[in-house]
């Protein structure tokens, strides 16, 4: 507008369509521009000498103007007014409504507004001895054209070349005019797309309109676009009308969500994962991202991966950093987003490097691994916070990653040993002996193999506790350890039973040396740690290599038929095994069978019940079954005695079924009577799974007792009693499919692997009673049931812990993120009868509250 500058009215609802107007005829220079809130101030506005109003915008609605009459009256009243009218979604016009209306206003644009329907108003602000000399073209390009706040280009048709380009596209894209004028408005796609060309011109003709996908490359850059193309026509001549719209908030959202999720993926040493962290880093636009670790020197100096575009990890382990390492003592990452060598003082890394932008992360797993990762660059990144949390996942995935390595390898290393006595355990001194009896046959020497076990072991554990227990079975290890290290390796073998490999020096004087020995140090008192004594004796059965056996499993029987011998002899000794020791052995059984027999004809097995706590509300959730032999003259027979009894004899499948079905019946009882949906846990023995009729068994159990089969959870434990890992892992999917679950027990320590748990169909894991002894007294334990809880968490399993005892003990598992509890701070096994006790106590406290 260079002369007869003229005033805008605008009169709409929708601020969008406002906005709009605003923008557009302010891009044209005018005068001023008023907007009216309705009718009245409309009119007002026009009759004001002072506005001189020169074009009216004005909604066609049912709150503006709502009839041709109004219309009428307007012009009427102002003849030289020019009129825009916006025709509002909710009005419908029909062909005669339309012709008249169109005769009383300028131009007709339609809600929600655009910029090619205010193109053709241009017109209204050009002097009227102007509009007859321009042709439509020129209109176009020195109105709405250079108006437009996208960048946009103008191309003929016929030669696809392009004829204008606006100053928004030459800012934006930092280019020249005549690097862009003439050339092929199609050479600025992508390869890819510009074979498509005579595709997009077919749609174009046919339609009017088209949309594209493509980078473009200006600036030296590419950049990611979507491509707005309009067929139009001035003077007869068509054209296209090219819209930019930038991509790059969207492509950069789709990538960034594609990394995130490949995160997963990442294992820190396979080519894969190498490449996919280069494009990440690649993708980032980072100058420099590198992970270092600590080495033995406390110094971060070992390089995980380093993805620079120069040697960056290298200048920073050789520079100094004690501000950033000052400041991760406290937190998990020090992020500077603009400004960093300003804001962190004499750093030879970031200030030699004029370092705008850095994140460093603590990347720290345990005392042993301490690690982290520095990435960053020399500029100012817009999208820093995006960034920013893409590599915090990545450090949060390297040190669960790590962590769970760290675990496997103490399961490794623990896998040899008893975590308990730090004894070889029963799976590493079977193959100890192995290779001793190799070796032993290649230069005929001869081995001894002594069993023992504690005395009256029971009596300690069940009136002084499993804590006194266990003191007791470490003393007992470090005499054993003492008395054999000259001669041979010592192993706990399971429960209170210890295994002997002698193997050097071996001849008969020694070996009753050692065994007279071992039982005069385990007579002595042993200090407890009260202050307190305790007395005891063990029992001691030897068998020598190769006179009683060639085969490790039969040197151990033998010395096991020894130790009998020696029980029966009235403890405390050792006995040498013989042959004749089989007969009377095999009788004792027989008769120990016929016992458990009549036990379980006469109702001698009984099911007691360990409550299972809910961590959060500290409420019973659940039982589990625990099977005990009430003797008529004996009292109480542990499990520990006469389950490896049922497990040679075959006896265990019957009494397996008798505690499921025992259970199931109470967990019946117990769930319409309280009105919860309690679950119960039984433990299954791995000579049971060798029953190929076990599921139909359980079946016909759960229908019986009509309980629903979720709530039924079998506990299993890996064993070398499988006949077949493999069977018994289709064992396992034929329980899941009943609908039962499974649990996976012992675990961490040894008994149960990682390996194990990748293959089983199991959804709770029950951390061994050894780990939460320890909470408070060692911290790796406390580490490594840290890393099992966060790994049982990262792939959807429940936690149980067991043996909780402690107060101290609840809240660090608590605050570890463990699901259930058992023990004694909770209740010990109890009968059903004292179970329908606590429940009825349980129901009559809800009432009362």
């Amino acid at each position: 507008m260079n002369s007869n500058k003229k005033n805008i009215l605008i009169a709409c609802s929708d601020k969008q369509d406002r906005l709009k107007f605003f923008n557009f005829f302010d891009a044209l220079q005018a005068d001023r521009i008023f907007t009216a809130s309705d009718l009245n101030q409309m009119q007002e506005l026009l009759r004001s000498a002072e506005s001189e109003i020169a074009i009216l915008a004005v909604e066609v609605s049912s709150h503006w103007i709502k009839s041709m009459t109004q219309l009428e009256q307007l012009k009427a009243d102002f003849p030289r007014l020019g009129i825009v009218g916006l025709v509002s979604s909710d009005i419908r016009f029909e062909l005669p409504e339309y012709q008249k209306i169109k005769k009383l206003v300028a131009k007709l644009v339609y809600s929600p507004l655009s910029h090619n329907q205010l193109v053709g108003s241009a017109e209204l602000l050009l002097p009227e001895t102007q509009q007859d000399g321009y042709v439509e073209l020129d209109l176009y390009l020195n109105g709405p054209f250079q108006a437009s706040s996208l960048p946009i280009v103008l191309a003929h048709a016929k030669s696809h070349k392009v004829i204008q380009v606006n100053e928004v596209f030459l800012r934006q894209f930092n280019v020249y005019r005549n690097q862009i004028v003439s050339t092929p408005w199609h050479d600025l796609l992508a390869t890819e797309q510009q074979q498509k060309i005579e595709k997009y011109q077919a749609k174009l003709s046919e339609t009017g309109r088209l949309e594209i996908l493509s980078g473009i490359e200006l600036d030296n850059k590419i950049q990611p676009m979507k491509l707005c193309l309009f067929y139009l026509s001035f003077d007869g001549e068509p054209y296209y009308l090219v819209e930019f719209h930038n991509q790059a908030d969207h492509v950069f959202q789709q990538k960034f969500l594609y990394f995130l999720d490949k995160i997963s993926a990442i294992d820190f040493v396979s080519e894969r994962s190498d490449e996919l962290l280069k494009n990440m880093v690649k993708w980032s636009e980072f100058e420099f991202c590198f992970m270092l670790t600590q080495s033995r020197h406390k110094k971060f100096d070992q390089i995980v991966f380093d993805y620079s575009e120069g040697n960056q990890a290298r200048h920073f382990i050789d520079s100094n950093h004690d501000f950033i390492f000052r400041k991760l003592k406290s937190r998990k990452l020090l992020a500077l987003k603009e400004q960093a060598h300003k804001q962190i003082p004499g750093d030879e890394f970031i200030t030699m490097n004029g370092i705008e932008a850095i994140m460093i992360f603590n990347c720290r797993v345990n005392k042993q691994h301490e690690a982290i990762l520095v990435a960053g660059g020399s500029r100012v990144y817009e999208r820093w916070s995006p960034l920013k949390l893409l590599f915090s996942k990545l450090v949060e995935h390297y040190r669960a990653g790590m962590a769970f390595k760290i675990l496997q390898h103490s399961h490794e290393s623990e896998s040899q040993y008893d975590v308990l006595t730090n004894l070889l355990n029963r799976r590493y001194i079977v193959k100890y002996i192995e290779q001793s009896m190799q070796q032993a046959a290649k230069h005929k020497q001869i081995l001894a193999i002594m069993f023992l076990d504690l005395d009256r072991f029971k009596v300690i554990n069940d009136s002084l506790g499993h804590d006194v227990g266990d003191q007791v079975l470490v003393n007992v290890a470090d005499i054993l350890r003492d008395n054999v290290q000259d001669f041979g390796v010592a192993a706990r073998y399971a429960g209170d039973e210890f295994l002997l490999l002698i193997n050097r020096h071996v001849d008969i004087k020694n070996i009753k040396i050692i065994a007279n020995n071992i039982l005069q140090a385990v007579a002595e008192p042993i200090t407890l740690a009260d202050g307190s004594e305790i007395k005891l004796t063990v029992s001691l059965g030897i068998a020598l290599y190769p006179d009683h056996g060639q085969m490790v499993r039969t040197l151990i029987k033998h010395a096991d038929v020894a130790l009998y011998d020696a029980k029966l002899n009235g403890k405390n000794q050792y006995s040498i095994y013989r042959s004749e020791l089989d007969g009377e052995q095999a009788k004792q059984s027989e008769e120990m069978v016929r016992n458990l027999e009549n036990a379980i004809e006469s109702d001698q097995i009984e099911v007691y019940y360990q409550p299972k706590i809910d961590s959060k509300s500290e409420d019973i959730v659940g039982f589990e079954a625990l099977v005990r032999w009430q003797h008529p003259d004996l009292g109480i027979i542990s499990p520990g005695l006469f389950i490896p009894l049922a497990e040679q004899s075959g006896l265990i499948h019957k009494i397996g079924l008798l505690v499921i079905e025992k259970a199931c019946r109470n967990l019946r009882r117990w769930q319409d009577r309280f009105e919860i949906p309690l679950t119960m846990s039984v433990n299954l023995s791995p000579i049971q799974l060798n029953d190929n009729r076990l599921t139909e068994r359980i079946r016909y159990i759960i229908e019986e007792t009509k309980i629903q089969a979720k709530h039924l959870d079998f506990e299993i434990t890996e064993s070398e009693k499988f006949k077949s890992v493999k069977d018994a892992l289709l064992m396992f999917k034929r329980i899941v499919d009943l609908g039962c679950t499974l649990s996976i027990d012992d675990f961490g320590t040894g008994h149960s692997t990682l390996d194990y748990l990748r293959k089983i169909p199991a959804k709770t894991l029950k951390i061994d009673q050894v780990f939460v002894k320890n909470i408070g007294l060692s911290p790796d334990d406390e580490a490594i049931l840290d890393a099992t809880i966060d790994m049982a968490k990262r792939v959807g399993h429940h936690i149980v812990a067991e043996g909780v005892e402690t107060e101290a003990q609840r809240q660090y598992l608590t605050h570890k993120g463990c699901d259930y509890f058992q023990g004694y701070l909770f209740c010990r096994p109890v009968t059903a009868d004292r179970i329908e006790r606590i429940l009825t106590q349980r129901a009559q406290i809800l009432k009362n509250h």
